[in-house]
């Protein structure tokens, strides 16, 4: 139960995104393709679910609005209804075999619903054959048939894809929001550190959702203090992020707390710091990741990736 409030409150503040998407249903102008383009975390998939829902629910009267208890709202939860299709990346990606599952699944007649909705997430992990061929999907799917592209970012799709596709933006959540989603989590638990707690999530509540955060930041811990470890740490793409966010939120507190001498660290983590470091390596660095996290979806191979990070790390950090 807390789950489901917890969703529906992350849903409710994406409030641009709702507006839109309501719009979509009481006109009855529903588009053929969607691309949701956000962050990872901020709750894109969340709404692209609870949007099949208001297609489907036969308690909605033209607004955005679900039961979550009635057969349509449980299958979708459940993943077993006949008319509402999620895929996801296999190994990091989409290949065109899964878009040619898709594309039969699409001339299938809807069965129990008013609409098929089709969800991929992870969409821009579509390599390029399968990003063509499912070109013709979103130019020609049969009527009451929607389908929602869930993008961190959109440069590796084909431009034609894209411009076929509603595009709605999705930004992480205030502070101030995610303050109240927190409390909602922790079941109004005040024990907890709520302050460092926001400083960890930025923004994106999905972090409380996908996973225990206190052991994210135990394996963070860990990894920096293996970093002569010539394997990769990381499982998969969203691990190298991960990563990656944690180790920039490291760099904000190093630059706080330890050069300009102003806050408090928010990760429990110390490193090993060169003497002769400076604001401007930092900030370097901090760019550096940055770029780093911006292309890793290109199939990087993670060993190298693993090495060369270290090696900008030997520039701050005595290893």
């Amino acid at each position: 139960m807390a789950d489901i409030k917890i969703m529906k409150e992350i849903i409710h503040h994406h409030r641009r995104a709702i507006k839109i998407l309501e719009g979509t249903i009481k006109t009855g102008k529903v588009p053929n393709a969607f691309i949701f383009i956000g962050d990872p975390y901020v709750g894109k998939t969340e709404t692209a679910i609870a949007y099949a829902k208001a297609l489907n629910c036969p308690e909605n009267l033209q607004s955005f609005h679900y039961c979550d208890i009635c057969q349509s709202c449980k299958k979708i939860d459940s993943g077993i209804h006949p008319d509402v299709k999620i895929i996801a990346p296999e190994k990091d990606t989409i290949t065109v075999n899964t878009i040619r599952e898709l594309e039969e699944f699409v001339t299938y007649r809807i069965l129990e619903g008013k609409y098929k909705v089709i969800i991929i997430k992870e969409a821009h992990k579509m390599n390029i054959a399968a990003a063509n061929a499912f070109l013709k999907t979103v130019e020609e799917p049969p009527p009451n048939t929607t389908i929602i592209l869930i993008c961190d970012h959109i440069h590796s799709l084909p431009e034609p894809l894209v411009s076929r596709c509603f595009k709605i933006h999705f930004s992480p959540l205030s502070r101030e929001i995610m303050e109240k989603i927190v409390l909602t989590y922790l079941n109004d638990n005040q024990t907890a550190e709520i302050q460092t707690l926001l400083d960890l999530l930025m923004g994106r509540p999905g972090f409380l959702t996908s996973g225990n955060i206190i052991d994210t930041i135990k394996w963070f811990t860990e990894t920096l203090e293996n970093l002569n470890n010539k394997k990769s740490p990381w499982k998969d793409n969203e691990e190298v992020k991960l990563w990656i966010d944690f180790f920039c939120i490291l760099i904000s507190d190093i630059i706080k707390v330890k050069i300009i001498k102003k806050g408090k660290q928010i990760l429990p983590v110390e490193l090993n710091l060169k003497k002769s470091l400076t604001l401007q390596q930092m900030f370097d660095l901090f760019d550096r990741l940055q770029e780093i996290r911006k292309n890793i979806d290109l199939n990087l191979n993670k060993s190298i990736v693993w090495n060369y990070t270290k090696n900008l790390m030997n520039g701050v950090v005595n290893v």
